[in-house]
């Protein structure tokens, strides 16, 4: 049986490489009228956008205009990256088997959102230098050693350098200064450390819940991590808290085994009588954390385990985020990302729909000035009497 994911296609090789602006248009309205996964819709935008790019001069109007014209399709997975916007990295290293481009590059150590046209720290990964430097959730990274702050552009060359950053934690609250040195890591590498770092044990009035934050499930070690962390730091925990917020799907299905009740308990019993019992699925409480950044791979997850009332979803309606994407490197070294395919999860559609949390609390992400509200309640929720 074929086994897929949102997230897991193929790379499309192409021959003839055109050169300039006009041409890389011309590239990409081929692609979506061959590829796109609504043939029908795919030639309509090809025929009504033909030669959009034909008078465009700069890589800022050709990354904005075709951006624009890519949104008319109303369709997840499907977006253009140019080499330095946030996100073309990161596809490089989920897919370094399929687009074999090196994603190494400068990392400030946290996840970032963009809202109202400034950029906000969505999650500290833990041991990085966000942390080192007292970043928090919510806080404005406004400016990077005087110059308006970019993800990208604000962090090139300066791996093992100290920069300046303003950033503000309260919208009314004045501005400070953090001195922050950039290292050099490949996302998915970063990801999983955050992973295997952050999963720990918490205290909640007495219970001991145990916490996962997972920033993308790409690939298999992601999954294999918590099934290791189940069975060994997080053990004696009474309850768990599933943290999919933000980041990048690519969540295997098989995840859901993982605290699937129906699996046995091995009891074994040696010569002298003494017996150990080994569970090889998570039968505590669950609780799963979404909000408006969880996607693809992680709302089939979350929507499986909701189905199936095996845990208790806190947070926000999910992205509804789930068509099969497929990464395409252009000619000059770009991206586009393309919905090939349309998804369904025991023929459920939830693309532009997404997952309805059983326990809706709102992220308030800008300017939270560290606080965690979801967080918060679903650590309540995971210790209350199961509805």
């Amino acid at each position: 049986m074929k086994v897929w994911t949102p997230l897991a296609l193929t790379l499309l090789a192409l021959a003839a490489p055109p050169t300039g602006f006009p041409a890389l248009g011309r590239e990409i309205e081929s692609l979506v009228r061959e590829r796109f996964y609504a043939a029908a819709q795919g030639a309509r935008w090809a025929e009504t956008n033909a030669g959009y790019a034909a008078k465009i001069q700069n890589v800022g109007t050709f990354r904005q205009e075709t951006r624009r014209r890519l949104a008319e399709l109303r369709a997840s997975h499907t977006e253009y990256y140019a080499q330095d916007d946030p996100g073309y990295r990161d596809l490089l290293s989920i897919f370094k088997a399929l687009l074999k481009r090196p994603a190494e590059g400068e990392s400030l150590g946290l996840g970032l959102v963009e809202r109202d046209g400034g950029w906000f720290v969505a999650r500290v990964f833990p041991a990085g230098p966000a942390e080192a430097a007292g970043l928090r959730r919510g806080d404005r990274l406004v400016s990077a050693d005087g110059e308006p702050f970019h993800p990208v552009r604000s962090l090139r060359d300066k791996a093992g350098h100290s920069v300046s950053l303003a950033v503000r934690s309260r919208e009314d609250g004045p501005l400070r200064t953090v001195q922050i040195t950039p290292r050099i890591t490949d996302p998915q590498a970063e990801w999983l450390a955050a992973q295997r770092t952050g999963t720990r044990v918490l205290d909640r009035r007495g219970h001991r819940v145990g916490y996962v934050p997972i920033w993308s499930c790409a690939g298999s070690e992601p999954t294999e991590a918590l099934a290791d962390s189940l069975t060994a730091d997080l053990g004696d925990a009474e309850a768990l808290v599933l943290d999919l917020r933000g980041g990048w799907g690519g969540c295997n299905p098989e995840l859901v085994a993982l605290f699937d009740p129906a699996v046995p308990v091995l009891t074994r019993i040696g010569r002298d009588g003494h017996t150990s019992d080994f569970a090889a699925s998570w039968r505590k409480p669950l609780v799963v954390l979404v909000d408006g950044g969880s996607r693809s791979g992680k709302e089939m997850v979350t929507r499986a385990l909701q189905r199936s009332h095996r845990a208790v979803i806190v947070g926000e309606r999910t992205a509804g985020a789930v068509l099969a994407g497929q990464p395409i490197l252009l000619t000059d070294g770009s991206l586009l990302f393309l919905a090939v395919e349309d998804v369904r999860i025991d023929g459920e559609r939830l693309e532009g729909l997404g997952v309805e949390p059983d326990v809706p609390v709102p992220a308030s992400l800008p300017y939270a000035d560290g606080a965690d509200p979801q967080l918060e309640r679903a650590l309540d929720v995971a210790i209350s009497p199961r509805r």
